[in-house]
């Protein structure tokens, strides 16, 4: 599926406050995937990536990072959970590319009708 599809601020509140609840800005999609690999895990040329895991009862925990030299995180491949979603929030080049929502194809109806 891997698609990214927009959101809306109202569309991703719950989502929003249980992971970056001090994001201001507009930008929001969601991307269905059955695999997720983590990129950009440590500043680099002015691009990182924040990961936030969200389970199903709206407990949230970050992916705490290494330091680069010492880093197994950087382009692990993980088999997305059905019961959680991963939030991330893109930095590129310096610019606020906003947060993507990642979930398993399986929750597509439950989150797009919500």
């Amino acid at each position: 599926m891997n698609d990214r599809i927009k959101l809306n601020k109202k569309q991703v509140l719950p989502l929003l406050n249980a992971s970056f609840p001090d994001y201001t800005g507009r930008k929001f999609s969601v991307e269905f995937t059955e695999n997720l690999t983590f990129w950009d895990t440590n500043w680099h040329g002015g691009t990182h990536r924040e990961y936030i895991a969200i389970d199903i009862n709206g407990n949230s925990s970050k992916l705490d990072v290494p330091a680069p030299w010492n880093n197994p995180i950087e382009g692990l491949k993980i088999v997305m959970p059905k019961n959680a979603i991963i939030a991330c929030h893109l930095y590129f080049c310096g610019h606020d590319m906003g947060i993507t929502f990642y979930s398993h194809p399986s929750n597509a109806p439950k989150l797009l009708t919500a």
